[in-house]
């Protein structure tokens, strides 16, 4: 393969691979660790139980975490560039719609539900992020390290593209960390480079999030239920995202089985397996996932077009 077809194949994986996590996780959000191990791991697509917020999508549907993933790339695409104002344009629509759809409104979290009610009232972009300290902006920050390849670019931009709908320390220091992530993946850093810069350039905005990214790659090595317990697995994007890079760290060269247990972590599974699988993609490529979850994706077309246009935009 071409260096030019393996950096497609990385952004590629990286946007359907965090779609996979998201489509794989929707089935485990909010349920506890323990439910789970007690029913068995999830490996494959399949409906959410009654009670879950994604309880009413189909096997291979993705959640609001890839929506807004979506949103964040094409406003990118279309702006050749991170532009806030366009991009709170797009979430303040795209919110009135999901949460008038009654297969989707349990997926807007509470942060992104106050903000789009602020935008779409007139609040500017500047004013309107809730200061709760949540994942929102983490899940669909991939498309930062996808579109800049100078990781000040992608630190600056990952912080502001937060700030329409989270813009509290931990929420923006949970973006710049995947965002930096991303980049650092795809630029072939090795693992220890990876954590190195995405925690203290998550630092900057929080230093305590950017050490939890140095204790989920110190302790990749010990049993994920010990860990999971110790980090955390909630909304809280200082849960999310070190829970996030420890099955990275753990399974660094085995993307699969680092999906899998984000998908099983516990708690707000989505977002840990999203998170999960945009890094395990920007490092191995789309090859690298099972065909199974490749073609039972919904919209991977769809998906992987948009991966090529970020591809052809960042060149």
């Amino acid at each position: 393969m071409t260096h030019a077809g393996k950096l497609r194949s990385v952004y590629t994986g990286c946007m359907v691979g965090a779609a996979i996590g998201d489509a794989l996780g929707k089935q485990n959000e909010g349920v506890s660790r323990k439910d789970i191990l007690n029913k068995g791991y999830i490996n494959d697509y399949g409906k959410a139980p009654e009670g879950c917020p994604g309880e009413k999508l189909s096997a291979g549907q993705y959640t609001d975490d890839t929506e807004q993933m979506i949103l964040l790339a094409q406003s990118l695409i279309e702006c050749s560039g991170f532009d806030a104002f366009d991009f709170a344009t797009k979430i303040a629509h795209w919110g009135a719609v999901a949460m008038a759809d009654p297969s989707r409104k349990e997926l807007v979290g509470p942060s992104s539900s106050s903000a789009i009610a602020k935008l779409n009232s007139g609040i500017s972009w500047k004013e309107s992020g809730s200061s709760l300290p949540s994942c929102g902006s983490a899940m669909r920050a991939a498309p930062i390290g996808l579109f800049y390849r100078n990781l000040e670019e992608v630190e600056i931009n990952a912080a502001l593209s937060s700030v329409p709908t989270h813009n509290s320390n931990g929420a923006i220091a949970g973006a710049v960390a995947v965002a930096v992530g991303v980049r650092c993946a795809i630029d072939g850093m090795a693992l220890p480079e990876i954590i190195k810069e995405s925690s203290a350039r998550a630092s900057k905005y929080d230093e305590g999030f950017g050490d939890k990214i140095v204790l989920s790659f110190k302790i990749r090595d010990e049993e994920p239920d010990e860990v999971f317990a110790r980090l955390g697995t909630s909304y809280l994007a200082d849960e999310t995202v070190p829970s996030a890079f420890y099955c990275f760290s753990r399974y660094f060269d085995e993307p699969e089985k680092a999906i899998i247990e984000a998908v099983n972590a516990g708690g707000d599974t989505d977002s840990i397996a999203c998170i999960t699988g945009a890094l395990c993609g920007a490092r191995h490529g789309i090859g690298a996932f099972p065909e199974r979850w490749r073609e039972g994706l919904e919209n991977r077309e769809f998906i992987e077009h948009i991966a090529g246009m970020l591809y052809e935009k960042s060149m």
